[in-house]
């Protein structure tokens, strides 16, 4: 479960944002994931609730968007967006396709502090 590591790396670096700015509690935290991290949103949710558990954290919302993959082709210059990935273009099947969103996103969209 990768999503454990990855929950405490941003609560990590929310501790610091709260340290800069002296907050006591955090009340949301926004996320962004690609949808070729194979991140599963609700085992993000369940490292969170566990890791914030009895910290300055617990009880904050989360919220989680995963971006979807889209891809250009170099041939046709059709973009599309894929529901998974493959290296062929759907338009005219040739393997010319680069991933422009969706491939490593994982971002601290926002985070609301009290």
């Amino acid at each position: 479960m990768h999503e454990m590591g990855i929950v405490q790396s941003i609560l990590d670096i929310i501790e610091q944002q709260m340290k800069i700015h002296s907050a006591k509690r955090l009340v949301r935290v926004d996320l962004e994931f690609g949808a070729m991290t194979a991140v599963m949103p609700h085992a993000i949710r369940f490292a969170f609730e566990v890791l914030t558990k009895d910290t300055p954290a617990e009880g904050a919302e989360i919220d989680i968007n995963i971006v979807p993959i889209k891809a250009v082709c170099f041939d046709c210059g059709q973009e599309q967006v894929l529901d998974t990935f493959t290296p062929f273009c759907p338009v005219c099947s040739t393997g010319t396709l680069t991933i422009t969103e969706g491939k490593d996103e994982m971002k601290i969209v926002s985070i609301e502090i009290e």
